[in-house]
């Protein structure tokens, strides 16, 4: 396997590209795919990281992980090493005019540079340019549905700098995504769950000290899913009570009303951030854990 790190964007942004080594060149190249971990755009969790690519390898993918711009992040690229709580305890007292790069749509940039990136060396790199994909967990699952929904637009392709086709996603994959923000906060507050300042430093993360009406309506992701948005693998449970399953279902509901390919999978019992949900990734649920069989059977059929 060839392994290399490397920064991309104006911020502390980290792709770790890792290609399955081949002394011959498959004619048609290999799929790949960017993952992009979650972690609340606070963090970017290793769980859903290089647990996950190592599937994709074993399938014959290349793949990328996108460490995306977050609090988390930049605490990284300083050499710095922070636990959960104790990053929460720092994101709780960021000042309202600090700028940390993972506002809404700063990581978005940074995926599209990445999957520009890709394309542009895609012979050297042995990959299809018609077969690259995103994968994103929990609020990277927000980042990759968002490229998906958004890549043909004007105002993104003036932010990146380059013409659409370079970043275009050739299907995206969302475990337990959330794409409505202010609806997940909506159902929490009915239910009375989640822990009111986790959810205000959350949204600090992605959308600022004063979030942006504009910008708050580009991230609720259904509203603006289109007859280019690429076919959608999602994966939730219904168990889940941090990002409520109602994200995907209204999205699937979006997806279809277009008449986009899509497929979701519902698992009755499963909480938040299972990841691979094998003893690899730490918390084990065999039901949830078949999700993975589920998307490779179904990315074989798409991606003929």
């Amino acid at each position: 396997m060839i392994l290399q790190s490397f920064y991309i964007g104006d911020n502390h942004a980290e792709v770790t590209m890792m290609l399955s080594e081949n002394p011959l060149h498959d004619k048609e190249g290999r799929p790949a795919v960017v993952i992009c971990p979650g972690g609340s755009y606070m963090y970017v969790s290793d769980r859903e990281a290089e647990p996950v690519a190592y599937e994709f390898l074993a399938k014959g993918y290349h793949v990328f992980i996108l460490r995306y711009s977050t609090l988390g992040s930049a605490i990284r690229k300083e050499g710095r090493k922070t636990d959960r709580d104790e990053l929460y305890q720092i994101a709780s007292a960021v000042a309202d005019e600090t700028v940390l790069g993972s506002e809404f749509p700063g990581p978005l940039t940074e995926l599209a540079k990445t999957m520009t990136f890709i394309r542009e060396n895609c012979h050297e790199f042995n990959v299809n340019p018609d077969k690259i994909g995103v994968v994103g967990f929990s609020a990277g699952g927000h980042l990759a549905a968002s490229l998906g929904v958004h890549w043909n637009s004007k105002w993104l392709e003036e932010k990146v700098g380059d013409e659409p086709r370079w970043y275009r996603p050739d299907f995206q994959v969302l475990g337990y995504p959330i794409l409505d923000y202010l609806l997940n906060k909506k159902i929490a507050d009915t239910r009375g769950v989640g822990d009111p300042q986790y959810m205000s430093i959350a949204s600090r993360m992605v959308f600022g000290s004063e979030p942006d009406d504009n910008m708050v309506q580009k991230a609720d992701l259904k509203q603006h899913i289109s007859k280019d948005t690429p076919p959608t693998f999602i994966w939730h449970t219904v168990e889940d009570q941090l990002v409520f399953i109602q994200n995907s279902l209204d999205f699937a509901k979006a997806l279809d009303s277009h008449r986009i390919p899509w497929e979701l999978h519902t698992f009755q019992h499963g909480q938040h951030g299972l990841s691979l949900a094998t003893e690899v990734t730490g918390i084990v649920d065999a039901r949830a854990a078949e999700w993975k069989n589920l998307m490779f059977s179904w990315l074989d059929v798409n991606l003929k």
